[in-house]
């Protein structure tokens, strides 16, 4: 029981060294672009990592998060939702190619490379009475099928 007490001790007090906002001066300029690029975030929550600073945050009932390098740059952002917050074109081939299957949550990752580039896919989670299935769709609506799983019954 006292290793038990010890180990939970520790874990609490790394974790809650890592889950904690840039200190003031540390990265104040990586606040001020957070707080003007998205001033309706509610639950804002940092994490410090080696070699980033990752925010979590809700806005407008989207959960989001945000890597950002230590020198303030984003390198990927990804948003959490449902149907009624895909793009048109992607919920229309969605429905077209899987038209027996419902459109249970969508995961957006938008991954900016070196010199601005970036790539943005959508992983889509569908569901009829069997099975679970993932999509992976680009911007362009180019649908691939990335797992599939059958529902325990």
């Amino acid at each position: 029981m006292k290793k038990f007490s010890i180990m939970f001790s520790a874990l609490f007090l790394c974790i809650s060294l890592i889950a904690r906002d840039p200190g003031p001066g540390e990265k104040d300029e990586l606040i001020k672009t957070f707080t003007t690029s998205f001033p309706k975030a509610e639950r804002v929550h940092w994490y410090e990592m080696p070699k980033a600073w990752v925010v979590n945050f809700v806005t407008d009932g989207v959960r989001s998060r945000i890597v950002y390098t230590k020198d303030g740059k984003i390198t990927e952002f990804t948003r959490y939702y449902f149907e009624t917050n895909m793009p048109f074109l992607i919920r229309s081939k969605i429905k077209e190619a899987y038209p027996t299957k419902s459109i249970f949550g969508v995961v957006e990752v938008s991954v900016m490379a070196e010199g601005g580039v970036s790539k943005m896919d959508y992983y889509v989670k569908l569901e009829d009475e069997k099975y679970w299935s993932t999509v992976q769709s680009d911007n362009e609506g180019n649908l691939r099928l990335v797992e599939k799983y059958k529902k325990a019954q």
